[in-house]
């Protein structure tokens, strides 16, 4: 008899194992995501043509899927344990259990259960039911067995790996209905949100994968639409990257780009500049402001060695809906939970004080007019002793000829949607960071402002901001 319980946890393991979301594999299958909820909830089962895509997709037999043979146990988890996990992990009884979930647990999944079971806070154990009979016995008149039954628990560290192998899809199905099935970066997001309306804490409320909201007590919600918690907010003129990216291939052209090489310029590159500061501080949440297609802190998540929530925040639901299949698929790092809340930046649906970082690649600066309110929100929402860092554009001298020059030629803008109400040197800027409460900011230049030409006519038509010298600037709140 075929076991639809037992399907649907064997297709959810295969799916996150290839780092995939039920709306990204719902997707690549051509079907909508309640119907890959429905097979993994067991509801329903595929046809036999989609059993065929999944077979093909993840690289097993139909009859591996269905059946759960040895071969399903020993392709999706042939890999080892991932190192943050084997970090916790020095003894090897509990680390069995571990190999037995990898394979129906994502890394991200097993690496929240590895923590708990070596904080104490969880516990795996198998109910044995024991039942004496002891002869009957009469009750009005009407004869009834005697039992005695006890039941015995017994620690998942003293299960043979057989029996390992054989439960381990019913603890991790367990283990997920005990999160809510909520990718852990929503769940821990929700400890940090408030409501933008009314400034209440928000809380996770899902019945389902399909299904995930975030509601304050005066009833104003907040829905999870194509893996993006979504506020509501809409481009602005100059950064509508629904016509510059109009699908997820175009996307892909851009993240694939090699950049601007303006951007690439200094001695050492902003990038690598910006890893040293995040790997000095190692912080356990970033705040991504502004964050487009993520094209600065994307260098650091690929080396980020420590458990990291990464919230990206954007005006552009549509770009974070991009940013979260790009980073789920192709840039997964076990390490690192990635949220992305399409909200606006100048108004925060953050809590006060709750954040370890904020980074900004150019954030604060495509925020065009509202960017000094960006910078403060970035400040409100800081812990104490937290940090900023983030590039910013910056001219070398006021009174020099060629930031004259260039200043006089940025004026010529006047109707761009881009241009900031002022331009600051770094004297200037350190100002600004003191006035806005911050206790220090180191500051380093990356290169220095281009030589003005020569004409009447500004030289660029996008990016017109290339012009300046740029700092990488570290604010301690």
């Amino acid at each position: 008899m075929i076991d639809r319980e037992q399907i649907g946890i064997r297709i959810a393991a295969l799916r996150k194992k290839a780092g995939l979301s039920q709306q990204s594999l719902a997707e690549k299958l051509g079907v909508s995501a309640q119907a890959v909820s429905k097979w993994e909830g067991g509801r329903n089962l595929p046809d036999i043509d989609m059993f065929r895509e999944l077979a093909w997709l993840f690289h097993m037999t139909i009859d591996s899927i269905v059946e759960g043979d040895l071969a399903f146990a020993q392709k999706s988890g042939q890999k080892a344990l991932p190192a943050n996990v084997e970090a916790l992990f020095p003894d090897i009884e509990r680390r069995k259990i571990l190999r037995s979930l990898s394979t129906y647990c994502s890394d991200t999944e097993l690496y929240n259960i590895a923590r708990e079971l070596s904080e104490g806070s969880l516990e795996l154990s198998v109910q044995a039911g024991i039942v004496r009979m002891e002869g009957k016995v009469f009750q009005e008149g009407h004869p009834k067995e005697k039992r005695e039954e006890r039941k015995v628990s017994i620690p998942a560290a003293l299960l043979g790996e057989s029996t390992l192998r054989e439960t381990a899809p019913y603890f991790a199905k367990a283990l997920g209905e005990m999160t809510g099935a909520v990718e852990p970066g929503l769940r821990r997001i929700a400890e940090l949100m408030c409501c933008p309306e009314c400034g209440e804490r928000l809380s996770l409320e899902n019945k389902d994968e399909s299904k995930i909201s975030y509601i304050c007590k005066n009833k104003h919600c907040y829905d999870v639409t194509d893996g993006v918690v979504y506020f509501g907010s809409h481009e602005i003129p100059g950064e509508l990257w629904s016509l510059y990216m109009k699908n997820y291939q175009d996307y892909l052209r851009e993240q694939r780009h090699s950049g601007n090489p303006r951007y690439q310029m200094g001695t050492v590159p902003c990038s690598e500049v910006r890893w040293q500061a995040l790997n000095r501080l190692r912080p356990r949440v970033i705040l991504d402001m502004a964050c487009g297609t993520c094209n600065g802190l994307k260098y650091d998540l690929q080396r980020i060695n420590w458990p990291c929530l990464v919230i990206m925040a954007d005006l552009s639901h549509r770009i974070l809906k991009y940013n979260k299949r790009y980073f789920s698929e192709e840039m997964v790092n076990p390490y690192v939970d990635i949220v992305c809340l399409a909200c606006d930046c100048a108004h925060l649906p953050i809590q006060d004080g709750c954040i370890d970082m904020v980074v900004s690649n150019g954030g604060f600066e495509s925020m065009q007019s509202k960017m000094m309110d960006g910078f403060r929100e970035g400040y409100r929402v800081l812990k104490p002793g937290g940090h900023a860092v983030y590039n910013i554009s910056i001219v070398g001298d006021h009174s020099s000829e060629n930031t004259k020059k260039w200043e006089y030629l940025y004026g010529t803008l006047c109707d761009s949607d881009s241009l900031h109400d002022r331009i600051y040197d770094i004297q200037e800027w350190e100002e600004v960071c003191r006035d806005t409460g911050y206790a220090s900011t180191e500051t380093r230049e990356i290169y220095g402002e281009l030589p003005a030409p020569e004409g009447d006519v500004f030289p660029f038509e996008n990016e017109v901001m290339q012009w300046m010298g740029a700092y990488l600037c570290v604010s301690g709140k």
